[in-house]
């Protein structure tokens, strides 16, 4: 958690977001983390959750914390030429 607390982090991740959505539409990235990341936003959305939203702030930074899981496992995943031939692109 004190990783979210951390403005750098959270720009960093702001900017991976982009990144991650055109990898997600590459045929060139491995199944197995695509199915991670749809795994863990299954997660997040589903009603079954492990910290009720109608708790006050920390029920939203449970999903926060999630989907920046999600994001760093499913960018670890890609190799690492995938990811910076793609980070060169631009929308």
């Amino acid at each position: 958690m004190a990783l979210l607390f951390r403005l750098g982090e959270l720009g960093s991740l702001w900017r991976q977001i982009p990144l991650t959505c055109r990898l997600m539409f590459d045929g060139r990235t491995p199944m197995r983390a695509k199915l991670l990341f749809i795994g863990v936003l299954l997660l997040i959305v589903s009603p079954i959750n492990w910290i009720p939203n109608a708790i006050p702030v920390v029920g939203e930074l449970d999903d926060l914390a999630l989907f920046v899981l999600a994001v760093q496992l499913f960018l670890h995943n890609v190799p690492e030429w995938l990811r910076q031939s793609e980070a060169r692109r631009s929308w």
